[in-house]
């Protein structure tokens, strides 16, 4: 049981980071301006980085699941 609560503490702070490093690249990449040139929150480049960050979390967590299990002997 500590294997899996270790594993989802380390891709939820994954998933943090990433969420927020993501949105920046999408934001810089596809700049959301209005008309006079007011930058705004783009709910599209949100939920591309909210899904994003999500596999990556997914893939993080599996990954540390295998790592941390003890090889089985043959």
């Amino acid at each position: 049981m500590r294997i899996y609560l270790t594993s989802f503490v380390i891709s939820l702070i994954m998933m943090l980071f990433s969420t927020m490093v993501i949105y920046h690249i999408m934001d810089y990449s596809d700049s959301s301006a209005t008309e006079d040139n007011r930058h705004y929150m783009s709910t599209e480049n949100i939920a591309n980085s909210l899904f994003l960050s999500f596999v990556l979390g997914a893939v993080v967590f599996i990954s540390a699941v295998r790592i941390q299990r003890p090889a089985y002997k043959k």
